[in-house]
């Protein structure tokens, strides 16, 4: 009897990944987009899930770097780079790709609920950061991560500008005692 190779469970949770992952680029061709939006899609999912498999073999070896909460400061814009944005609105991935990305939702679910992706995600903010955009494209929640509230800081108020001295054209030698002799006295 001919039986395939079993996979260990850190194995299966990578592998099923890569099948998300690959199940959905292969989808992503099928759905109307238009072509530049297409490939951000393609950049930001292959991105997405090449660092969360680079995570996850960080975290086995024990190697995972812990990153310090961020800061959130209020009241402040962010600069964003023009180009192509996509839509940030919960399953908007979902509406575009319809039965196929909403199966893959299905399937991302399932791997993040595994107990090694569930410990993974309760220990490293930087994979819940990297995962949040995704999942909320595939209209997936992570109910069993708690977010600890961020630090929210106050930005800083700037220092007020000393108002500059009235600007004064100097004069050559001379000038201002000869336009007093010739009765320009009374204006200088």
């Amino acid at each position: 009897m001919d039986s395939a190779p079993t996979l260990s469970p850190p194995d299966t949770v990578c592998a099923n990944l890569r099948m998300i992952w690959r199940g959905l680029l292969a989808a992503l061709g099928a759905w109307r987009v238009e072509p530049v939006r297409a490939l951000v899609m393609y950049n930001r999912i292959s991105a997405t899930f090449g660092q969360i498999e680079r995570m996850l073999q960080r975290f086995r070896a024990g190697r995972l770097l812990q990153m310090p909460p961020r800061v959130v400061v209020q009241g402040r814009k962010t600069c964003r780079k023009p180009g192509i944005r996509l839509p940030r609105r919960f399953g908007w991935l979902v509406q575009a790709g319809g039965h196929q990305a909403a199966c893959a939702g299905l399937q991302l679910q399932t791997a993040l609920s595994a107990p090694e992706m569930v410990e993974l995600l309760a220990v490293s903010p930087q994979a819940r950061r990297v995962l949040r955009p995704l999942c909320r494209a595939l209209a997936v929640e992570l109910p069993w991560v708690i977010d600890q509230p961020r630090a929210v800081s106050q930005p800083r108020k700037r220092m007020k500008r000393p108002k500059p001295e009235p600007f004064r054209i100097p004069l050559p030698r001379g000038v201002l005692a000869a336009a007093k002799r010739q009765g320009f006295g009374k204006m200088c």
